[in-house]
Formats: C-alpha cells, structure tokens, sequence
C-alpha cells in the first residue's frame, strides 16, 4: 500500500476500536487510537502473513507485551482479515474470541497471551534464537508500552538480545506518556530510552509514532538492516488521536463515555476522515 491508502486503512482500524469500546461504553479507547497508525503500517506494509492460515511458518511473529492494548490490534487484524468484522461487537464480553487481553487459545493471530507486563521481551529473545536456529529469515516484531520500560525483565532481555545480535527482533515501543496511575515520567521516569536501548547494542530510531511516512521509513529502515543488531523504534504517539476531546485528557489510560461522549466520538472521527 501506498501512504494515501495506508492513511485510509488507519481511519479504519481506528472506527473499529471505537466499535468494540462501545460494545461496553467504555476501555482503552485513547491508547487504541494513539497506535492505529504504526499498526497499520505494520499489518498493511511490512510484516508478512498469511490471514488464512495464521500459523504459516514463514511468517513474522507479532507479539502484544501490553496486552490491554489487545483492542488496537484486533481493530487492524480485523481490516488485515485474521476473523470476521462481526468479531468486534463481542470484544470483552463472555465466550468473545476477542477478550480484553488477548489469549491465542481465542483469537487467530495472536502468538501470546497479554496481561502480565513486561514479558513481551523476554519471549521475543527466545523466539527469535528460535527462528535463527531453523535458518529462518522472518522477523519477530514486538510491542511494548513505556510503561513497560520500568520493568526489569524488558532490560534483562534487552541485555540478552544485544549480546546474542540477534537481528531479527524489531521492537516498537508506544511512548503514549500514559499508564494506569496517570502520567508515565510522574510514576518512574524511564528516558532516556534512546541510550539505554543503545547501550544495550540496539539499532534505536525515534520519530513520530503517528506520522505514517515516518514508521514506513522507520520500520524499513530496520526490517532492511545488515547491522547485526536487535532493532527498536520509540514512536511518539498523542493518546486519543482523530478525537480532540480525548487529547491530553490525564484519565484517558481507560475511559468511560456516556451517550453524548459517543456522539461526539463517531462523529469527530468521520469529520477527521475529510
């Protein structure tokens, strides 16, 4: 896909997250739509599936560290083709194959289970030695909050994955600014994650998280690579983008919306297309 189409498909994915949030009014809406636009280069430019035949064994592994995220990812693999849209209205609720953190046992696609953090890593290291052993060239991407970055296992596997070059790791980490107990830098301030991640012998880009030419240029950059080095883009991302009320908004982590919140929400969202 080109930018412009690529442009496109993210105002999709971001209507589908708004489309499980209302099944129960409320969830991680603001994260979901802060990542929508490096998912979508993700699942629409650079990693390789089969949405048919999702253990295909010459795929790219996709591994969700946060997994309350789960619902941004299901919002693009549902656009990609992994289930059928109608999925979306039971995210969350008893027996979905969506559940609020994603499990593999329930969702085609999905290589790990979610909930604890910080272990999205760690399992990348071990994947990733795993593939290099079958002589496999498929890249294990993994996506990791800055939450995350306070977590020790994150930097243990870091150490390990520099040391072992392990090359085909891609990791992409959503600085939101956000966590569950409010703003990320007041709970532990984790920068500089650029020189940390490079004293660990990573290949680290910045850019705008929610710039679709800048994660196309990113992620090229790293799947392209001939550095033995594990990769890892910090994309800087706005929670809430494409709905100005949710921008900036401290609660925003997991939010609830009453009726006229709704409104304004599918409302905003179709106006930010045009």
């Amino acid at each position: 896909m080109n930018k412009e189409d690529l442009i496109e498909k993210a105002y999709e994915v971001r209507k589908n997250v708004l489309r499980m949030a209302y099944v129960d009014k409320r969830g991680f809406i603001a994260q979901a739509l802060g990542a929508a636009d490096y998912l979508t280069v993700l699942y629409f430019h650079a990693m390789r599936y089969h949405a048919d035949d999702p253990k295909w064994e010459g795929r790219d592994r996709f591994l969700l560290s946060a997994g309350h995220n789960a619902i941004a990812v299901y919002a693009a693999m549902a656009e990609a083709g992994f289930f059928p849209k109608e999925w979306l209205d039971t995210y969350g609720l008893d027996n979905s194959r969506l559940p609020m953190s994603c499990m593999p046992a329930y969702t085609p696609g999905i290589e790990i289970s979610g909930g604890s953090i910080g272990l999205g890593m760690p399992i990348a290291v071990g994947m990733a030695m795993g593939l290099k052993r079958k002589n496999s060239d498929s890249k294990v991407y993994v996506m990791m909050g800055d939450g995350e970055m306070a977590e020790g296992p994150t930097w243990e596997a870091a150490m390990s994955a520099g040391s072992y070059q392990l090359d085909n790791i891609i990791g992409i980490v959503d600085v939101n600014g956000i966590q569950a107990d409010g703003k990320t830098s007041s709970v532990l301030n984790t920068e500089p994650l650029h020189e940390k991640f490079k004293a660990f012998n990573f290949d680290v880009q910045r850019i705008n998280g929610n710039s679709i030419s800048q994660v196309m240029e990113a992620v090229d950059k790293a799947r392209t690579s001939t550095e033995k080095k594990p990769h890892v883009i910090l994309c800087d991302t706005v929670p809430g983008t494409g709905l100005s009320f949710l921008i900036g908004n401290p609660k925003s982590h997991f939010i609830s919306l009453d009726a006229e919140g709704w409104n304004r929400a599918f409302n905003e969202l179709e106006r930010g297309k045009d």
